[in-house]
């Protein structure tokens, strides 16, 4: 389920806040998740494909299947809904969102240089990025766990039919109640704050020992 009043999508996020960091130009349209994609990922028949970029790694999240801009853009409209676009919540969540898409970005631009990556010293620097960025992904996937978790009990009382991966019937507040769980005092804000932490550390640190390798690799 999507609030009512939803921003355009768009595959490069544009950010709601200043200062806003530079975009590229208008991409290409974005592909759609198809069935046979969905099975390569090992995503279970059922889930909404629909806000899921096949070239980015899948995040499934409620019965959505989302890539990393795709589930930030999700959290910041839900949160804007709930709380009003100048808020401190909605602050927080436009920041996480540019986290995942940096996150997302540097990930993948790493994993395309690494074969052009001359020295073995640099390649060891690129790879020990790529994979704390697997597990940087992996907390996020935890967390989305322990936020969305306590969502699927609503669709225990209906029909079995209804049940398999379906968020219209996790009830018309899915959205609203997951904001209040991944932002929540007496929730997952704590846990949201410190994965943020990381990524931010994740990325300064990558900024510093990464960026002008991938720059010249062949250096």
């Amino acid at each position: 389920m999507t609030p009512r009043r939803r921003r355009t999508s768009s595959s490069t996020p544009r950010w709601p806040s200043s200062p806003r960091p530079t975009t590229p130009k208008k991409p290409q349209p974005t592909p759609k998740g198809t069935d046979d994609a969905a099975r390569n990922y090992g995503i279970p028949p059922g889930h909404s494909l629909r806000n899921w970029d096949p070239t980015e790694q899948p995040i499934m999240l409620l019965g959505l299947v989302f890539d990393s801009n795709s589930l930030g853009k999700w959290i910041y409209d839900w949160t804007v809904y709930h709380h009003g676009p100048a808020t401190p919540i909605a602050d927080m969540a436009v920041e996480l969102w540019l986290f995942l898409f940096q996150l997302a970005g540097k990930t993948k631009r790493a994993e395309e240089c690494m074969p052009r990556i001359k020295t073995s010293e640099n390649q060891k620097m690129v790879k020990d990025f790529i994979e704390s960025g697997e597990r940087l992904f992996n907390k996020l996937k935890k967390l989305l766990t322990a936020c969305g978790t306590p969502l699927l009990g609503a669709r225990q009382s209906q029909p079995k039919k209804v049940q398999q991966y379906n968020t219209s019937y996790l009830g018309k507040n899915a959205g609203t109640n997951f904001v209040d769980s991944i932002f929540g005092k007496d929730r997952q804000l704590e846990q949201t704050e410190k994965f943020m932490v990381s990524i931010r550390l994740w990325n300064l640190r990558f900024k510093a020992n990464c960026d002008d390798i991938l720059r010249r690799p062949g250096q």
